[in-house]
């Protein structure tokens, strides 16, 4: 996968998924997923993620939405 800007995407990908593992386990501690890391999280890949990963991007809103509905 490449970013927006044309850069291959690996390095951020990787450092994504370590990031995804930490949290995973702090989450398992407490028992739910820190909301606001999270949107931060989100923010931060959708500002590399190209836009024709539609899916992805998707899928990482319906995250979101779900992780707010539960805390109202």
């Amino acid at each position: 996968m490449v970013t927006a800007s044309g850069e291959q995407a690996r390095h951020l990908l990787e450092e994504l998924e370590q990031e995804l593992r930490r949290e995973r386990e702090r989450a398992l501690e407490r028992g739910s997923i820190d909301s606001q890391w999270f949107s931060k999280t989100v923010r931060s890949v959708v500002a590399w993620l190209p836009e024709t990963e539609l899916t992805l991007i998707a899928a990482l809103g319906g995250i979101v939405r779900s992780t707010s509905a539960t805390r109202a």
